[in-house]
């Protein structure tokens, strides 16, 4: 009787951190089999109960014969290791007894490196032409604008780091008022909104979403980016953007939890706004910088600019999201809209990572 020899299987190995776990998930998703070792005990439920099997140190007399008899009986190929010390030790033992097992990737050292080195030259490249967003003004040091890119990577979201780039660019010309954003998901333009607001000293920074289904519904778009508003837990999302934030938690910061035009008539008529620990933000009422992020339907966008940008100070920004988007129209029509009907306000207007940045002056005299 033939009997098929085991799958060749990756071993992942310490399975003691993120990394692994990340290695781990990525492998399920594409039937990649994996034998979980490690040399101190872990929480099983970040593997969802799969068996972690133990070895020893791997400076520990024991260590070969047992790593060995692991590799032979689970027919290992190649081990993923996310342990510096111990992805040095495998580098030399491996080859040293023989082994054509395949050690992946780089160490994680190596790959901390690297991952710098790239942030840093994103940065670099980034800031080689934010100047000429930045109306005159000077912009942020080069280690900044990488830090920026860094925090807001760690928060889900679409605005590239070219968006991010003109956000920060166009943060050092703006005037003394407040910051508003329509549509918040889970906190990455906030949290850089936030940091630009206190680096310049701008003012507080009022975030606007409702969180709930109803409101994210984009009728003017096809039916799949429509479903997609199914596949969130709203509640979780909501608890998302305050964990985002909560570094960067202070008293000019303030979210209403409620439609646009809800939020617009709380803002307008002077109502107090207070953070989640019941501190009213100075909130001054003029608008320094605007983000319309909220649904991208033409309906939405027109209301949402029709209500905020009357309260835009001369020489304040208006961010328009998605003003070139691939699944509607809604954004660019209410873009070239305001760009005709603005025309004899507009002191600058550009289009970077598919959103329109439109700089307005004061109203011409007799109008307004």
């Amino acid at each position: 009787m033939n009997v098929r020899p085991a799958p060749a299987a990756t071993l992942i190995f310490p399975a003691v951190n993120r990394l692994a776990t990340d290695y781990w998930r990525t492998a399920r998703l594409v039937g990649e089999p994996v034998v979980l070792a490690a040399s101190v005990a872990g929480d099983a439920t970040s593997f969802d109960g799969q068996a972690v099997l133990r070895l020893p140190m791997v400076h520990e007399a024991g260590f070969g014969s047992e790593f060995l008899a692991l590799i032979r009986k689970h027919a290992i190929s190649r081990i993923f290791c996310p342990v510096a010390s111990v992805y040095s030790h495998l580098q030399t033992w491996l080859p040293a007894h023989g082994l054509t097992v395949e050690l992946l990737g780089d160490s994680p050292i190596r790959r901390q490196v690297k991952q710098h080195g790239e942030l840093m030259a994103q940065a670099r490249s980034l800031r080689s032409w934010m100047s000429s967003c930045a109306a005159g003004a000077e912009v942020l040091p080069e280690i900044e604008v990488a830090g920026l890119l860094r925090q807001a990577a760690l928060v889900y979201g679409e605005s590239s780091d070219e968006k991010l780039a003109a956000m920060i660019a166009i943060a050092a010309s703006a005037p003394a008022g407040d910051l508003v954003e329509i549509g918040a998901l889970m906190g990455r333009t906030a949290l850089v909104l936030l940091y630009l607001a206190r680096r310049y000293q701008i003012g507080p920074l009022l975030t606007v979403d409702p969180w709930q289904a109803v409101h994210a519904i984009h009728h003017d778009s096809p039916a799949n980016i429509g479903r997609l508003v199914d596949e969130w837990d709203y509640e979780l999302l909501a608890e998302a953007f305050f964990v985002n934030l909560a570094p960067w938690s202070g008293n000019d910061h303030a979210h209403l939890r409620m439609p646009s035009v809800q939020a617009f008539a709380v803002y307008s008529d002077g109502l107090p706004i207070a953070t989640r620990e019941s501190v009213v933000v100075p909130f001054s009422r003029r608008i320094a910088i605007l983000h319309v992020d909220g649904n991208h339907d033409h309906a939405a966008v027109k209301q949402d600019c029709e209500l905020w940008v009357s309260r835009l100070l001369p020489g304040g920004w208006l961010i328009l999201d998605d003003y070139q988007w691939a699944h509607g129209d809604g954004p660019r029509r209410v873009g070239n809209e305001l760009l005709e009907a603005c025309s004899q306000r507009i002191e600058r207007a550009f289009v970077c990572g598919k959103a329109m940045f439109i700089k307005l002056g004061a109203e011409p005299a007799g109008e307004g």
